[in-house]
């Protein structure tokens, strides 16, 4: 049976696939000899349908691309990852200095036990200066320092206060003196002068709590909260 040229267009997909009835198949073929319109047309459609080779290759490529975007989206969120790590750690850190700083200016009060004691005699040989001095010896266990002092003048001659302090930080950390008793000169004859350790009465010990209130309230007299620690008449 000869077929139309119009029918033979729409079988030759179907006859490209090979998924025709033998018979229709025979009679494309058939129709596609004698008929050079169909014959080109199918011929182009030869031409142009590409080559499995080039169809796998097609899709190699696009895979890889696949790959490669896959790849680049990882290395920007790993990249990401370790800039929010080192964030972190930046703020961390930066913290972290804020509480030492802030633990190292927050001084607290210092026991009055861990005071050895205080008396005028030769100064040691770990200063380099000479003569006497009023020496303060502490507890090498609770490291402190002087906060403040003062000497008043009073009725019954010069008086010093002092005031301890040790910090927030250097009690977290226990902190500690090196030697068996740790020296503090309170006042010397080599850097005060003889006269000015003659004059010299009392030493008072002024708690720190209690040192803010008595600086600002500017008084001369020995504060009530002072505790007397040396006095030159009881020598």
């Amino acid at each position: 049976m000869k077929l139309p040229c119009y029918l033979v267009r729409d079988l030759l997909p179907l006859y490209k696939d090979e998924v025709c009835e033998q018979e229709t198949a025979a009679d494309v073929k058939e129709h596609l000899d004698d008929c050079p319109d169909c014959r080109h047309l199918w011929e182009t459609m030869q031409d142009t349908a590409p080559l499995e080779g080039e169809v796998v290759q097609a899709r190699e490529q696009e895979q890889t691309a696949a790959l490669r975007r896959v790849k680049s989206t990882q290395r920007k969120k790993r990249v990401l990852t370790v800039l929010a790590t080192l964030l972190v750690v930046i703020l961390l850190g930066g913290g972290g200095l804020g509480v030492y700083f802030h633990a190292d200016e927050t001084y607290l009060e210092y026991p009055q036990e861990s005071i050895l004691s205080v008396g005028e005699g030769p100064i040691s040989e770990q200063w380099r200066i000479k003569g006497k001095g009023i020496v303060l010896k502490l507890d090498p266990a609770q490291l402190a320092s002087i906060q403040w002092s003062q000497v008043l003048n009073t009725p019954k001659g010069d008086v010093m206060v002092f005031t301890l302090g040790r910090s927030q930080w250097d009690v977290w950390t226990h902190a500690q003196w090196s030697d068996d008793s740790y020296e503090i000169l309170l006042y010397t004859e080599a850097m005060d002068g003889a006269a000015a350790m003659e004059r010299l009465k009392e030493v008072y010990y002024l708690p720190y709590s209690k040192f803010e209130s008595w600086v600002d309230s500017e008084s001369q007299l020995v504060p009530e909260d002072a505790i007397l620690l040396w006095q030159r008449d009881a020598q």
